[in-house]
């Protein structure tokens, strides 16, 4: 286990796209129960499994390139600038031209002191963007307890105190989206493991089918203390992010979906802006919103591809 050592595939993964494109429109949908203000049944277990599968795919492809700083460079390239730029243009510029031209407010803020919300504990209208703040962040830092441990079950204890200390659940409260990125850390380490330990592993339908079942399980659970909520957390949001993945690999490849999880971080970046738009427009029912913008994403995404490829991590 120690200095292990592992090239990231070369080749794209179809169910690996599948899955990012499930996860993205979770995402999305989140957010469209938010603005409808809807409850469902599901939202338990979705919670398991929405964000931690991100940090979970985003450390399978987990790479240190040529060194640290050849690392950061394209970590700025691929995560940073893209933060960057839709967080100026959809969290301060509209924002204060729409309630400066338009008399259309935002909870959030709407002044020049949303150019350092995300550095604080401010919200900010375009909240999604975190996810990409703090994925740059838990790159950077994966790269260092990596860098100067090797072996593989102390990175993951080291892993697993950070993020139960810091994490979501830490009395401690962070700004910029800290808390959020200690508490993916130990997904992204389960992500980073899982790529050369377990990709060809369970390959039966058994195998899938008991994860989900665990899965399910754990979800039902109601637990009575931060400990157990942490452990739920963890082991039931590792078990569904496993379960769902096979799944994946099961069915391979379904076309919009696909899609959607190879461009996903146009998607996320772009979903919580055109939500505002949609109940602005009075669209009266969050599956006609949703059906909406799933119509609409095979035209945003071509016409970013082409006019926006430096800030969507396409060049």
């Amino acid at each position: 286990m120690e200095d292990a050592k592992v090239n990231t595939p070369s080749f794209r993964l179809p169910y690996f796209d599948l899955a990012k494109g499930v996860c993205i429109l979770l995402v999305v949908f989140y957010h469209l129960q938010e603005a409808y203000e809807v409850n469902l049944p599901t939202d338990r277990f979705l919670l398991l499994v929405r964000m931690p599968l991100y940090y979970f795919l985003s450390g399978f492809f987990f790479k240190e390139y040529d060194g640290y700083f050849s690392f950061a460079k394209k970590k700025i390239k691929r995560l940073l600038i893209p933060f960057l730029f839709f967080y100026l243009l959809t969290s301060v510029l509209l924002p204060i031209l729409a309630n400066r031209f338009l008399g259309i407010s935002f909870s959030t803020g709407k002044n020049w002191s949303l150019l350092y919300a995300f550095l604080t504990y401010a919200d900010y209208p375009n909240i999604p963007l975190w996810f990409l703040w703090a994925l740059f962040l838990l790159n950077l830092l994966f790269y260092l307890l990596h860098y100067y441990c090797r072996n593989l079950p102390l990175l993951g204890f080291i892993c697993l105190v950070l993020s139960c200390v810091l994490g979501n659940f830490s009395p401690i409260a962070l700004p910029a989206s800290l808390n959020r990125m200690f508490d993916g850390l130990l997904f992204f380490y389960f992500g980073y493991v899982f790529r050369f330990l377990f990709t060809d592993s369970f390959q039966q339908w058994y195998h899938t089918t008991s994860f989900v079942v665990l899965f399910i399980l754990i979800g039902i659970w109601t637990p009575e203390n931060v400990a157990l909520l942490l452990l739920q957390h963890y082991v039931g949001g590792l078990l569904g992010i496993v379960g769902l993945v096979l799944i994946c690999r099961m069915i391979g490849h379904l076309p919009y979906l696909s899609y959607l999880g190879r461009y996903s971080i146009m998607v996320l970046v772009t979903h919580e802006p055109l939500i505002r738009l949609l109940r602005l427009a009075h669209v009266p029912h969050i599956l006609i919103a949703f059906g909406i913008l799933l119509l609409l994403y095979p035209l945003i995404i071509p016409l970013m591809r082409r006019y926006l490829p430096y800030v969507t991590a396409q060049k």
